[in-house]
């Protein structure tokens, strides 16, 4: 005859084993998915943190080298997007002025001068200056292109005939050639013929600057970007400036700059003489793992150097 055995259940013992392995293995995977998380959302802020310093670099970067008195923002308050623009320097240096001496070497090709006034840049004199010889040599004189423009003593809005904004402005005038650079000591200037005034257009410090054309970051935290854009104005290649300051710019070229942009502040004011200030603040926001929404904002105070 068949034995039947007796159904076993689970023992006290057993049940008590089992409620041990099992906090176990969860406080091993608390132990090892935590550091893990944790770790992937401190990677989120530093990357968020890199993100938002890089961007107010490259605008630091780019603003410290604008023509003097040509930052300008927009709105002053209100709802973004924000925009800040400026003129970008390609090249600056010192003129020869009116000193009455000769440079030396090949004089500048201006026939209806004579030396020394053809290696200087004159003033009030018709039908116009086309050429000068600069003091020292320029840094990089072959990046300057034909698009490019040569500006004088730049005090930009409310300053009529010294506003490299205006049309047809008084101060600024078309590259018409390259730079001459073949002389030790200087380099030659080539502009198309412009009647600068003396009164208006000689700098203090005899400077000049070379400017290749209009340049704005643009916040928008709706499409959480910032971009970069040039190439926007009118005539060749578009680097005339526009008298307004513009909020959109057409077939220009463009760079995203940073995402996940979801608050900006730009403001922009003179604190003295040559000085002006651009203060940005920008903030980040990207969701954590956890499901939390890790936020960064950065600020930075940008000092210009508005000397014409």
């Amino acid at each position: 005859m068949r034995r039947i055995r007796p159904e076993r259940g689970v023992t006290l013992i057993e049940l008590v084993l089992s409620m041990v392995v099992l906090g176990i293995i969860a406080a091993v995977a608390v132990y090892f998915v935590n550091p893990l998380l944790q770790s992937g959302d401190t990677a989120l802020r530093a990357e968020l943190s890199d993100i938002a310093d890089n961007a107010l670099q490259r605008i630091g970067r780019d603003v410290r080298l604008a023509l003097p008195n040509s930052v300008r923002v927009t709105p002053a308050a209100g709802a973004p997007p924000y925009f800040v623009e400026f003129l970008a320097v390609r090249e600056a240096g010192r003129y020869r002025g009116d000193s009455g001496s000769v440079a030396g070497g090949t004089a500048c090709d201006d026939t209806a001068l004579t030396a020394p006034e053809n290696d200087q840049l004159s003033f009030d004199l018709s039908p116009g200056d086309t050429c000068f010889k600069t003091i020292g040599k320029l840094a990089n004189p072959a990046s300057v292109v034909t698009t490019d423009f040569l500006v004088l003593n730049n005090y930009g809005t409310g300053f009529s005939g010294q506003n490299a904004y205006e049309a047809g402005a008084a101060n600024r005038t078309p590259i018409d050639a390259a730079i001459t650079t073949t002389e030790t000591n200087r380099d030659r200037v080539h502009f198309t013929s412009k009647l600068f005034s003396r009164a208006l257009h000689d700098s203090p410090g005899k400077r000049f600057f070379v400017i290749s054309g209009p340049v704005s970051y643009v916040c928008d935290t709706v499409s959480g970007t910032i971009t970069r854009y040039w190439n926007y104005g009118t005539g060749t290649g578009g680097t005339t400036p526009l008298v307004a300051q513009p909020t959109t710019f057409g077939s220009g070229s463009s760079a995203l700059i940073a995402e996940n942009v979801s608050g900006c502040s730009f403001s922009y004011a003179t604190v003295g003489p040559q000085l002006g200030l651009l203060t940005l603040r920008i903030t980040l926001r990207k969701a954590l793992s956890g499901g939390a929404v890790e936020t960064v904002s950065l600020y930075q105070a940008i000092h210009v150097n508005n000397a014409p």
